[in-house]
């Protein structure tokens, strides 16, 4: 089983600190929300997703509930972000202008006009381009995570582009559908696009 291939974590949907109690009962409750049977999850995946989506619950209890194996799992994964990381660029304080000159003008707020398409120019649906179809809808993030069941935590992760911040690729491609259905775009479009730059930025894509 190769375990270096995803944040175990983040499948449980726990954090690195977890408890051996807080294992288990994410486990439980993952078993659960991905079952078949769950009325919580059937709109959202496929059978096949739903079965690769439980099959990578099971390999991350196997290895997170095990001291030995958890702990070789943190040290390659901490060798991965250290590899992964680089230094943010030094930030030079802006000079003021000069004496007598006028201040350069304050950037306008976007203006999402209703008349602009749904599609955006470059063809490419990021977070912004979904948080601006969105706002010429005039619907509000919380209305879609009722509607979708999906937490509004990862919707707005989403919109801002934090792909740190969002779940593995086998569940995003679950939200993505859901929300572009909301905003009456073609699903398969938008989650393919946003897919490619989730992968660009070192996430893994999941399942197509």
């Amino acid at each position: 089983m190769n375990t270096t291939d995803s944040n175990l974590y983040e499948v449980l949907e726990i954090g690195d600190v977890a408890t051996p109690q807080d294992i288990e009962r994410a486990y439980r409750i993952a078993r659960a929300t991905y079952q078949p049977a769950s009325t919580a999850t059937y709109s959202l995946f496929s059978d096949d997703e739903n079965a690769e989506i439980l099959q990578r619950i099971e390999e991350a209890y196997a290895v997170l509930s095990d001291a030995r194996m958890r702990r070789e799992y943190d040290a390659r994964l901490r060798r991965d972000r250290a590899s992964r990381h680089t230094a943010p660029p030094a930030t030079v304080p802006k000079a003021p202008p000069p004496v007598g000159e006028p201040e350069p003008p304050v950037p306008s707020v976007p203006d999402y006009s209703l008349d602009e398409p749904d599609e955006p120019a470059d063809g490419v649906y990021d977070g912004p381009a979904l948080r601006r179809v969105r706002i010429r809808h005039g619907i509000e993030l919380d209305e879609i995570a009722l509607r979708t069941k999906i937490n509004e935590s990862h919707l707005s992760a989403i919109e801002q582009n934090r792909y740190d911040h969002l779940p593995a690729g086998v569940y995003l491609r679950g939200f993505l559908r859901e929300f572009a259905k909301c905003l009456k775009l073609d699903p398969k479009e938008v989650t393919e696009s946003y897919m490619l730059l989730f992968t660009a930025h070192g996430r893994r894509p999941g399942r197509a």
